[in-house]
């Protein structure tokens, strides 16, 4: 029989040899588990409590003694189904993740090249330096749009209505619970709208342009300015990840 495809779904030797002496002795104790599968009596235990966990043993006690039975084969489809949604909810944190770990790759060594903006005077300041750099035609990405103050929103719509005009063009990711600031920036000229799921929420806002990133934090009105090749490189090939994924939504304006 070939038991590769077992450990190919996680199960480990030990355990491979335990469940299929289940699979022949049918209900049984510990002795003849041991015996059939030729584990460590010492281990045997921890292993029929692993296959527990993974559903595929269960236990029962008659007169006193534990008595252990393994799950129908079929069971193994069930665990692997487990797996993958399991692997899902892992894929979705990890997305959640990425932005800061790409983040402390790239901010060892920066230093100078890193300047700290606060209060609105701070935002005008940051921003600006975005319409500085760039030119007419040129394109940046805004990624993790979520939630802002009224305040610093009405901020962040002059601005790209300000950006617009001089011809700078801007793909913006926004969190499917920030649409009223979706359904406003979609009316500005040059600027596409692509929408991520509700669970993807970030406070903070990547602004990528040129060989930089603005970390926008709103809600404190705190802003970061980056000048990284490596940074810059990392952010925009997520962006442009994130995008390529997002959703466009159609409202009635």
């Amino acid at each position: 029989m070939n038991l590769s495809l077992l450990k190919n779904i996680g199960l480990t030797d030990s355990e491979i040899k335990v469940y299929l002496a289940l699979l022949e002795l049918g209900s049984t104790t510990k002795g003849p588990i041991v015996d059939k599968s030729g584990v460590a009596s010492s281990k045997i235990y921890e292993l029929l409590e692993k296959l527990q966990q993974k559903g595929l043993v269960s236990s029962v006690i008659r007169s006193g003694v534990k008595h252990f039975e393994s799950a129908p084969p079929s069971r193994l489809l069930d665990y692997v189904k487990q797996k993958e949604t399991e692997i899902k909810k892992q894929e979705e944190q990890l997305q959640k993740l990425i932005p800061s770990l790409e983040l402390k790759r790239s901010l060892a060594g920066i230093g100078s090249e890193t300047q700290v903006f606060k209060g609105m005077k701070g935002a005008e300041t940051s921003f600006a330096d975005i319409l500085n750099t760039l030119k007419k035609g040129d394109e940046y990405y805004v990624l993790g749009i979520s939630k802002f103050t009224p305040h610093f929103e009405r901020f962040v719509i002059h601005f790209h209505e300000k950006r617009a005009k001089v011809g700078i063009k801007c793909k913006i990711i926004v969190n499917e619970t920030a649409k009223d600031i979706g359904k406003k920036l979609e009316k500005i000229p040059l600027t596409k709208i692509r929408y991520v799921q509700k669970e993807l929420f970030t406070p903070v806002v990547f602004i990528i342009y040129a060989d930089k990133t603005l970390i926008s934090i709103g809600l404190d009105e705190i802003f970061i300015q980056v000048t990284s090749k490596n940074l810059t490189g990392g952010m925009r090939a997520y962006a442009k990840y994130m995008y390529g994924i997002g959703k466009i939504m159609t409202f009635s304006f």
